[in-house]
Parts: structure tokens; C-alpha cells; sequence
């Protein structure tokens, strides 16, 4: 049986890394226009990827979460196959599909991605190749088809081969099993981007919801992707409404959260907002909002990753007044 399974696991994790460069036509690259001078919020961010050890952490009974690898990933288990939200960083697939395996000893047969950005979708082409299942809310598989151009935080990337593609999507909702556990995919409209998909797991009590959380630092609003302030305050506020003081909250990067730490974020976000709206409706210039330090009192807490304080006045305020370019 042990031989089995080993030869199990090898299949699972036996794509060489040179495979998967291959048969991505596009990459992740700084873009140029990005605010600020310096290191792009995707540099500081895929440092922090590639050099953060991977760790297991399990949430219930047959659930885990591999944080580390870019965004969280989780692990849903049941007899003879494993579901996964997320597939992380690309250059640690072989990683992370090891510590998957390790965990639940089946086969990953479907993925859900709950948006695009390439540390949620990285490891896409290794489990095309493997024929596993893709999901996602439309408008993934749309922005993985074609090349991606966010220069606001220093990001370029697509388009992705058909096999790493969702061939699964939904509009507004899904539900899944998953043995025992039934999966609900809700997007509430466009908030970190316009394709972002929350997964609420139960009886486990379990809300997985991407980086319209991230845990302990300020968020990447994309607004080239259709991503809005107000859109992430209006989806954490249908995520609070859905999870009691029980559920754990798998945010897209940091540690496993309680519903007191959402709120927590979702007022914080809703503080700076209102904060910047009144330096807009005072007619000052984005320098000017920035030089006033709307986040200030929150930089201890939110402030220490890869979004800098400035960067996130600067998305805010784009968000509020959708003046000039989105994009820039």
C-alpha cells in the first residue's frame, strides 16, 4: 500500500519545473507608470512569496490551509479526491502540490480560483496538464486569456495557455460538494477586481474569501480590473452578514482570521475612505491626500507589507474620484 501511494504522490508532483516555463506564454513583469518610484508593489510582494516557508495549518476535519506560497491556498477532502481554492505561486508548485498531497493523500480533481492575480492562479498550467477541473466566477477566465496590464502596483502578466483557463465559471453564484462539506461561490461585484469569488464552506465553518482580506496589511484595490473601494467595503459587509463569531476566515495572504478580525478591517477601510473622501470634496490634489497621512494612526497595524501607506492613499483616492487613468 505505502508503495502505492508513493508512486501516487510522484505522479502527482512529477512535471518538471522547465515544463511549465514552457507552456506559459506570458509572464509576470514589472509594468511601467506605476505610482511611486522604486520598487513596484509586485517585486516587494513576489519576494515575499518566493522566500516565505510554506506551512500546513488545519482548519477542520479533512480542510487545510497552505499559507506562503503567494495567496493561501485551501485543501477539501473527501473519499477519493481533494478540492483546492487557489494554487499559489507558479515557481513553488512543486512545492505546494507535495504539501497538498502529504496532507490529504488524493488526488487534486478541482480548483477554484477566487480571482486572477498570478500568486492565486500560478500553479493553473501544472493542474491543466494534470486534467484537473478549473472554476472560477467569468471574468477570470477572461483576464487569463489575454495579457494583463496593471501599472498602478507594477504589474504585467498573461495570457495563460487554454489548459490553465477555467472551463467551469458562474456569474453571481455556485454551490459544490465535496464529501460532506457543500460549498457555496458567491461574487458580490466587483471589489479587489471584477471576478472575485468568496467560497463558503460548511458545516465546517469555514469562509474563504481571497484578498478582498488580507490579513495585517493594507490591500491591492485593482482598479484596472474593475476593482473599487467601495466594492471591497460592500462585499466584506456580505461577508459579515453571512459568518458568525465561530467561522474562520481564510483571508488571501496572512494567517487564519476570526469575524472580529473582518470587522476590524472592514472598518478600518471604511475609516480611510471616509477620510479621503473629505480631502477629495476639499478639492485637494492625490499629493495632497497623501501628504496629509489619512492612514496614519493605522501604518503600525496595516502598513508594514508590500502595499505602502502612500500606495494605498493613492489607490483609494483613484477609486473615489476615477480621475484620469485607473490605471495609472
Amino acid at each position: 500500500m505505502q508503495q502505492i501511494l508513493q508512486k501516487m504522490r510522484l505522479a502527482f508532483a512529477s512535471i518538471p519545473p522547465i515544463v511549465l516555463v514552457l507552456v506559459t506564454t506570458g509572464a509576470v513583469m514589472p509594468a511601467t507608470g506605476q505610482v511611486g518610484t522604486g520598487e513596484t508593489v509586485i517585486q516587494k510582494a513576489t519576494e515575499q512569496f518566493e522566500s516565505t516557508p510554506l506551512k500546513t495549518i488545519s482548519l477542520d476535519k479533512g480542510i487545510w490551509m497552505f499559507g506562503g506560497d503567494g495567496g493561501n491556498v485551501t485543501a477539501i477532502v473527501d473519499d477519493g479526491s481533494t478540492l483546492l481554492i487557489d494554487s499559489g505561486l507558479d515557481s513553488r508548485t512543486a512545492e505546494l502540490t507535495n504539501a497538498v498531497f502529504q496532507a490529504t493523500w488524493h488526488p487534486v480533481t478541482r480548483l477554484v480560483n477566487t480571482h486572477w492575480h498570478f500568486d492565486h492562479t500560478g500553479g493553473n498550467v501544472y493542474f491543466g496538464l494534470e486534467s484537473v477541473t478549473i472554476i472560477a466566477q467569468e471574468n477570470v477566465k477572461q483576464r487569463l486569456s489575454s495579457v494583463q496590464n496593471v501599472p498602478f502596483i507594477g504589474l504585467r502578466d498573461g495570457r495563460y495557455p487554454t489548459l490553465a483557463l477555467p472551463t467551469l465559471t458562474y456569474s453571481s453564484s455556485m454551490t459544490l460538494s465535496q464529501g460532506d462539506q457543500h460549498l457555496t461561490l458567491v461574487n458580490y461585484g466587483p471589489a479587489h477586481t471584477d471576478g472575485d469569488t468568496i467560497v463558503y464552506i460548511s458545516p465546517a465553518n469555514v469562509a474563504v474569501i481571497g484578498d478582498i482580506f488580507s490579513n495585517h496589511v493594507y490591500p491591492i484595490i485593482d482598479l484596472a480590473s474593475g476593482g473599487s473601494m467601495d466594492g471591497m467595503i460592500h462585499s466584506l459587509d456580505q461577508i459579515l452578514a453571512q459568518t458568525d463569531d465561530q467561522a474562520k476566515i481564510v483571508p488571501g495572504h496572512g494567517p487564519v482570521a476570526n469575524r472580529s478580525d473582518l470587522q476590524n478591517y472592514r472598518d478600518m477601510l471604511a475609516q480611510v475612505r471616509q477620510r479621503i473622501k473629505v480631502l477629495v470634496g476639499a478639492g485637494k490634489t492625490m499629493d495632497e491626500a497623501v501628504a496629509a497621512a489619512p492612514t496614519k494612526d493605522f501604518d503600525a497595524q496595516w502598513g508594514q507589507g508590500y502595499v505602502s501607506p502612500d500606495v494605498f492613499v493613492r489607490m483609494v483616492f483613484t477609486s473615489l474620484t476615477d480621475s484620469g487613468n485607473a490605471n495609472r
